[in-house]
């Protein structure tokens, strides 16, 4: 069965190997590979992918990837473009930093040419294989393309190889308010709470389900149940009325004429209620009571 055609072919044909293969791809294998040419760069005079779909470096990360690198220098090279008066990155922002806090002069790279509309997608492509991107950055990668490129959400889940539900459910998250969508960034909450937080009403909900989730550490389900409405408790059934209570009621209200009930309560107890729409009627009722009517 042939393979489903997407940027994930677009990202192999840049670097030269199999982007859907779980290995990475090493300087080795570029080199024998690909065409490409195989520089040594000065990370620090490489300019930024505009198009960068990563918001977030965590600095912890970056610090042991650096240190990584100073041990065992870099395994896969970055991608860059020619750019005016030097080099703009494609992929590997992550590598570049982490190369400058090692202290290194330079960066393996492979030259490709690649035009300015490939330049998101094969940034977004290459992270989302790596699955570097937090959910919220990989939402708004996502937002890009569409926007960009003029992308039905079914176009877009064919191009990045995803089911269209699983690209929906992504870019629902956009829908959060801001301070939220940094909760998530800052992996204060998770997806599936984030996810969860959709349900509420409105942004203020969210927001205080949010604290609520972060405060009492609350798990997913949890917080599924937060959102979910109650549901209102039935009305309890009443007792079926004794049929003596009932006769003497019906006969009650023959001699009264007006609605008569008995209420009875516990310990042989109870209560007889009997109806008056006004003064005159009331005046009526005693009347009966007392033997006058």
């Amino acid at each position: 069965m042939a393979k489903k055609k997407g940027l994930g072919r677009g990202l192999s044909a840049l670097i030269g190997g199999n982007a859907e293969a779980t290995a990475p791809t090493t300087l080795e294998s570029l080199d024998a590979n690909t065409d490409g040419r195989v520089l040594e760069l000065d990370p620090r005079a490489i300019t930024p992918n505009p198009k960068q779909p990563r918001r977030a470096f965590h600095e912890e990360a970056l610090e042991e990837l650096a240190a990584s690198i100073k041990r065992d220098g870099v395994q896969e090279p970055v991608i860059v473009r020619e750019a005016k008066g030097g080099y703009e990155l494609v992929s590997g922002e992550r590598r570049v930093r982490a190369t400058i806090i090692a202290g290194l002069d330079t960066v393996p790279a492979i030259c490709r040419d690649v035009s300015d509309d490939d330049m998101l997608k094969l940034g977004l492509i290459e992270n989302i294989q790596r699955e570097d991107l937090n959910p919220i950055e990989l939402a708004q990668a996502y937002q890009g393309l569409i926007e960009e490129f003029d992308w039905t959400q079914e176009r877009l889940a064919d191009e990045v190889g995803k089911k269209r539900v699983t690209v929906t459910n992504m870019l629902r998250l956009l829908n959060l308010p801001e301070d939220v969508q940094r909760l998530v960034q800052e992996e204060a909450i998770a997806m599936g709470h984030a996810r969860a937080l959709l349900s509420f009403p409105s942004a203020n909900a969210q927001r205080s389900a949010a604290r609520k989730v972060i405060e009492q550490g609350l798990s997913v389900r949890q917080t599924e149940k937060l959102a979910a409405p109650k549901e209102p408790k039935p009305p309890k059934a009443s007792a079926p009325k004794d049929a003596n209570i009932a006769h003497i009621e019906d006969d009650l209200r023959r001699r009264l004429g007006t609605k008569v009930s008995i209420r009875s309560m516990k310990k042989n107890r109870g209560k007889i209620e009997i109806e008056y729409f006004n003064l005159d009627e009331l005046e009526r009722i005693l009347g009966v009571l007392r033997g006058q009517g």
